[in-house]
């Protein structure tokens, strides 16, 4: 895959939550109720289809201009930030994550054992002691990365990971922040955000199965790094 060199402005914001509801339609005659039998056209269950397929959202992202990705010829994927109440969470997205970079071809990816020694020892060396929360700044970004013989860093967040409600339904939802961070100045290249739940109005009418979190985390880490990658 190519990269994409395409700058388009980062907009962050809350995700607007849908409500949806299923209305049964009903026919009061004579002191019954009936069901109300509509003859629905077959262009028309297509269309509600088809509208249904492309009201997706993109995800949100940013691309720093003039850069020139060529050069980045390893990565590393560092721990994400995890946020949710799944404490393996960030285990199972960064897999997913690590997966999909070296499917994409587009750079070498260090392995996760030398990653998490690379990290411990630059902690300890910068005097931090073990299980101790630390704030990645440029200083630590260095040194990682010549550890590793990376030019540049993924990092980044897993924001929700669990069930939500809606509609009076209850669904998986998975939310995710990725960035790409150069090594040698610390300086955002790319980052994405998106987010995905596994029940959708189209699922619910037509009785679909829905969707569990770990499908949901590798069609959103597919998702995210396709503005990137480019498709």
């Amino acid at each position: 895959m190519n990269l994409t060199t395409e700058t388009q402005s980062h907009r962050e914001g809350q995700k607007d939550k849908d409500t949806e509801n299923h209305t049964h339609i009903l026919c009061v005659m004579s002191e019954k109720i009936f069901p109300l039998r509509v003859s629905v056209p077959l262009w028309f269950i297509i269309f509600f289809i088809l509208i249904q397929i492309g009201c997706g959202t993109a995800p949100k992202q940013y691309i720093r201009a003039n850069v020139n990705f060529q050069y980045i010829k390893k990565v590393a994927v560092l721990p994400l930030n995890n946020l949710t109440d799944d404490k393996y969470a960030g285990e199972k997205f960064k897999s997913i994550i690590v997966m999909d970079i070296l499917e994409s071809g587009a750079f070498e990816v260090a392995e996760e054992g030398e990653v998490n020694k690379a990290v411990a020892d630059v902690f300890r060396e910068m005097g931090f002691r073990e299980g101790e929360l630390v704030a990645l700044d440029i200083e630590s970004i260095k040194r990682i990365s010549e550890k590793l013989g990376v030019q540049a860093i993924f990092i980044g967040s897993v924001d929700s990971y669990g069930q939500g409600r809606g509609g009076g339904s209850q669904y998986a939802i998975v939310s995710l922040s990725l960035r790409l961070v150069e090594s040698n100045s610390g300086i955002t290249l790319w980052r994405g955000f998106d987010s995905e739940k596994g029940s959708s109005l189209m699922r619910s009418v037509f009785g679909i199965e829905q969707k569990n979190e770990i499908e949901l985390s590798r069609e959103l880490s597919k998702k995210v790094l396709t503005t990137l990658f480019g498709k």
